[in-house]
């Protein structure tokens, strides 16, 4: 994390206006903490580009820049490497790369899938218990494999109940629609374009399971040592955001539009995925973090490090604690 100097320096106070009683704040230093952010494209990170665009980054003397980096493993590779102060991803991928000698914690939610994942079948399959014995396109170790296997979980099954096979979400979501598959785990916008296939249907979504699919801030907890006040600094900045968001949704769908690009091409596309996502604010993140049930992020959390254990992709303890901190949230 590196600093730019300020090129001036107030000399001092305006001693005419203390003399008459108005109480004068502090001058703010024109110093900005530079910050380098991974994202890939999904319309849940859309707000950091409003808090940038609308210099909301800038107001909490942040110099933000956000760095597109689509698989995880590579983020984190650069989290690692100290090429990046901080990245954005969901809660269950962050639990797969923690380290003890790479430190990093979530201190902030950015939104949660609440319809914007899901799984597609074939027209004949009712229920989840029919999936057993069926072929399931999935990409192994990804979010839709974690949101898979809690389903599983949940109604007395396991990957070995069915038969998995490994691929993309996109490419999965073309294996339901070619018929070469029984059911595919996939995201938007795979789930609502091959929902309209006649031979496939939505079997169930994230809609279904609040808060289990999060997508959270997280930066190394070297930046945060070294100066706290960033992590309080970018809270404030998302909130802002979010407001701005709410105020104005159609110039800020343009604004995440513009910013991410990728598959979203115009406004519309932004607003269709947040159909299927939940943004974060102030009050949400209160309840995110400050709890331990269903749906909050330490349970989710500790569900992930259980799971991906169990499945071998975790070998080393990891306390869930470590993973995330709610210091920083906005009271």
């Amino acid at each position: 994390m590196n600093k730019q100097v300020p090129a001036f320096a107030f000399a001092g106070w305006i001693t005419c206006i203390l003399a008459i009683g108005i109480l004068v704040e502090p001058v703010v230093s024109a110093e900005l903490i530079n910050l380098k952010l991974g994202y890939s494209v999904w319309v849940g990170y859309g707000p950091l580009f409003i808090a940038r665009d609308k210099g909301y980054f800038k107001e909490e003397g942040l110099n933000v820049e956000l760095i597109k980096a689509e698989d995880p493993k590579n983020r984190f590779a650069a989290l690692a490497a100290g090429q990046l102060d901080g990245l954005v991803s969901t809660l269950d991928t962050m639990t797969l790369y923690w380290k003890p000698e790479t430190p990093f914690v979530a201190i902030l939610g950015l939104d949660d899938s609440s319809g914007g994942d899901g799984i597609l079948v074939k027209k004949e399959i009712n229920a989840f218990e029919d999936l057993k014995g069926k072929t399931v396109a999935v990409n192994v170790g990804s979010v839709s494999h974690f949101f898979l296997s809690y389903l599983l979980q949940q109604n007395g099954m396991s990957d070995a109940d069915l038969k998995l096979h490994k691929m993309s979400q996109g490419d999965a979501a073309a294996a339901i629609v070619a018929g070469r598959v029984d059911a595919a785990v996939t995201w938007q916008p795979h789930l609502s374009k091959a929902a309209k296939e006649p031979n496939v249907k939505l079997l169930i979504t994230s809609k279904e399971t609040p808060g289990l699919i999060a997508d959270v801030l997280i930066l190394h907890r070297g930046v945060l040592a070294g100066n706290p006040e960033v992590g309080y600094r970018l809270v404030r900045a998302w909130n802002k955001s979010i407001e701005y968001y709410k105020a104005n949704p159609d110039d800020a769908a343009a604004i995440m539009a513009k910013g991410l690009g990728g598959f979203y091409e115009k406004p519309e596309d932004i607003k269709a995925d947040l159909a299927g996502a939940t943004l974060y604010d102030k009050e949400r993140n209160a309840q995110f973090f400050n709890g331990s049930g269903p749906g909050t992020a330490l349970a989710t959390v500790k569900f992930a490090i259980d799971l991906w254990t169990q499945l071998g992709q975790i070998s080393a303890p990891i306390k869930p604690e470590d993973l995330v901190d709610a210091t920083y949230l906005e009271k």
